[in-house]
Formats: structure tokens, C-alpha cells, sequence
């Protein structure tokens, strides 16, 4: 790289938790084989998935809540981080306190946070870095899932396109790059649904130099657009599982070489990351070679909108079942996944007088709107 160039890196989702954590309070290096990757970057940003406290008030929510011993923030900034982003829907599992905490934690040993806030105007504050006489902006926002903040009440900056529009206009006023991290998109679909693809390109048409998703847990396509870089998912970046869904132990960093005219160009960068070889790989050789292939395969296929929307398609089909039961069903247990494969329960849950009024609720955003607000009341009442 030039040194007159600037170079930026984004990597996924860490989340310290389980058998990596224990590894990392022993000292175990899990970013060993990544650590010089990380330290050669001007600013280097990760996406931290789970609040570092040892609170024990979760929140009431759907899905896990995570979180990490405050302790293991030492081994993230050893690797060479030094923005760390919030802003995703696991930030609040622990409700305002572990996020205090994280943030704390982070602030304690000189690192930066982005994301997230004590509140919607704290947490949509946009990240400003100055290098090498250029200005850098970062804006990191996430999807609704349990973690957004308000007015008044702790949490993560949404993905909201009025306020979107305000950050970038902000943004572009004051910096010379403009880099937009989103937490959002299906998990372990390796493409974006077509509002998401909407979306990051219209950040695009605003002025954003890159779109950076995060979330879906698998590796996702990327493309340029107008000249412009979008990834929509970078993978685990450090994320232990038990349970592995495909690719779950693959993924990319991204490195963005920022010339001296802030013309952007970019490298991917594959690693594997598993228990079982004590943290992050990048990939060499043979196994560099076939991810680039599988990448490249999934990249054309997303060019191509007839294949790309049959493939969306396809996945909803997938996902029929699971998701009809999961909310219209009065109740829920583990394992109603495995049930909803071996026995059709979708068709006594939606049954064909009901759809429409189903479908004006979920569509119309008026209906919409009175629907949140009923079950956020009744959630609170729990």
C-alpha cells in the first residue's frame, strides 16, 4: 500500500461467548493468525454481538441473549481493533446496564465505540476520524430487533430512512469517506431480500463510499454498485457454536485502500474460525481458492435478478412453515423447529378466511403501527 493511502478494515460478528471465552481468559491468542491484518489498518472495525457485562437482567425478547465476561475486551483490543460497533440485536440483551457496561469497558482501555448510545440522538452520533489529512466517517445503524434506542431509553441506532438520510447528509457535510456499517438481513441467506438491496444502494445514491452489512451469520454476496462496494454479510468473524449451520465457520474481512483522490478500492479477505483450531484461520492456497469460487458463484448469481429473486423465493418457501408457527402459534417451546419439518401445522395456522385480515396487518403500515404498539404493551406488562 501506498503510504500516502489510506486503509480501512470491517470485520463481522464477534461475539466472546462461550468456549472462546474461556479460551481467551486463559490467554489463549484466538486472533493470532489475523492479528497482523488488523494492526496494518489505519481503523479497524468489529462488530461486537454480545454486551461485555456480568449483569443478570435480561431483557424479554425472542432469541438468545448473549453476553461476555467485560474482561475479554482486552484480548479484541490486543488484536488491534480500535472502533468497535453496537449497533446490532444483541447490544440490549442485557438490557441498559450491559450496555453501559460494554461501553465502559471499551472506554477503560482506549477504545472507541459507534452504534449505540443512552439514547437515539447518543446513538446515532456519528464515529469521525481524521487520517492523513482526510476525514473519516463512520455510521452504524442496525435493524429492529430488541436493541433500538428512543428518545428517551438506551440502545442502538436504527435503520430508519429519514434519520439514514440526516446521518449521511451530516456525515458528507463534515468528511471527506463516508463508510455505512447496517446489522440486518436474513439469516443464513446468502443473498439480501430485496428491500435490504434497495436500501444499501439508495445509501449509495446518497453519498455513502461503502455499505458494510453484518448479521446473517453465513457468507454473504457482495457487488459494486455505481462504483461503490456493498457486502451483505461478512460472516462470524469469532462466534462459537455447537450447532453449525452452513458456513457458519466461514467468512470475509473486507480492506478498503483509500487513495490520495479517495478513490476506494477493495480486498476480501477469507478466514475460518472454529473451536476446534482455537480461533481465526485465514484461508491459503487451495481452500483461498475454492471460497473465491463459491464467493464468485453467488456474486453472478445475485447480478442475475431472475436467478437471484427465484433464490429468494426458494428460501421463503423454506421458511413457511417455521415462520406461519412461530407467529401464530399461542405457544412456544424448543424444538418447534424440528416439529414444523415433519408435520405441516402452517395450514391449520393460516387458514385462508384468516390471510387477509393476516396480511392487511403485516402490509398496511398504519395497521402496523397499532399492532407493534399493542404487543411492546403487552411485553412490558410480562
Amino acid at each position: 500500500m501506498d503510504n500516502k493511502n489510506i486503509e480501512l478494515l470491517f470485520c463481522g460478528d464477534l461475539a466472546p461467548i462461550g468456549r472462546n471465552e474461556k479460551l481467551i481468559l486463559d490467554g489463549v491468542d484466538l486472533f493470532e493468525d489475523v492479528k497482523s491484518d488488523i494492526k496494518k489498518a489505519d481503523l479497524a472495525f468489529v462488530n461486537l454481538e454480545a454486551p461485555l457485562t456480568s449483569s443478570n437482567h435480561k431483557i424479554n425478547k425472542n432469541g438468545p441473549c448473549l453476553k461476555a465476561n467485560p474482561n475479554t475486551i482486552d484480548a479484541i483490543k490486543n488484536a488491534g481493533f480500535n472502533l468497535i460497533g453496537l449497533a446490532n440485536n444483541h447490544i440490549m440483551d442485557y438490557d441498559e446496564q450491559g450496555l453501559l457496561d460494554t461501553q465502559n469497558s471499551c472506554a477503560k482501555i482506549g477504545l472507541e465505540t459507534v452504534g449505540a448510545g443512552k439514547n437515539l440522538k447518543e446513538s446515532q452520533a456519528i464515529y469521525y476520524k481524521k487520517i492523513k489529512k482526510t476525514i473519516i466517517a463512520i455510521i452504524a445503524i442496525a435493524e429492529h430487533e430488541f436493541s433500538i434506542a428512543n428518545e428517551d431509553n438506551a440502545g442502538c441506532a436504527p435503520l430508519d430512512m429519514i434519520d439514514n438520510y440526516n446521518q449521511i447528509k451530516e456525515a458528507k457535510a463534515n468528511a471527506d469517506v463516508v463508510i455505512l456499517t447496517l446489522h440486518g438481513g436474513n439469516e443464513y441467506f446468502q443473498y439480501p431480500r430485496p428491500g435490504l438491496r434497495k436500501i444499501c444502494k439508495h445509501f449509495v445514491d446518497l453519498g455513502v463510499d461503502a455499505v458494510i452489512c453484518h448479521h446473517i451469520h453465513t457468507v454473504g454476496a457482495y457487488e459494486e454498485y455505481k462504483g461503490k462496494f456493498i457486502s451483505y454479510g461478512l460472516g462470524n468473524f469469532l462466534f462459537d457454536s455447537e450447532v453449525s449451520n452452513k458456513n457458519w465457520d466461514k467468512g470475509y474481512m473486507v480492506k478498503l485502500d483509500i487513495d490520495e483522490n479517495n478513490k476506494i478500492n477493495y480486498e476480501i479477505i477469507p478466514y475460518f474460525q472454529n473451536i476446534q483450531i482455537s480461533g481465526i484461520k485465514k484461508l491459503k492456497d487451495n481452500e483461498k481458492e475454492l471460497f473465491h469460487k463459491d464467493l464468485n458463484s453467488i456474486n453472478t448469481t445475485l447480478q442475475n435478478d431472475k436467478l437471484w429473486l427465484k433464490a429468494w423465493d426458494q428460501w421463503c418457501k423454506e421458511k413457511k412453515q417455521s415462520y406461519i408457527v412461530s407467529n401464530y402459534l399461542p405457544f412456544k417451546f424448543r424444538g418447534i423447529g424440528l416439529i414444523t419439518k415433519s408435520i405441516n401445522l402452517s395450514g391449520v395456522l393460516s387458514l385462508q378466511n384468516t390471510i387477509p385480515s393476516k396480511l392487511n396487518f403485516l402490509e398496511c403500515e398504519s395497521h402496523r403501527e397499532v399492532l407493534v404498539k399493542i404487543l411492546n404493551s403487552k411485553m412490558e406488562k410480562n
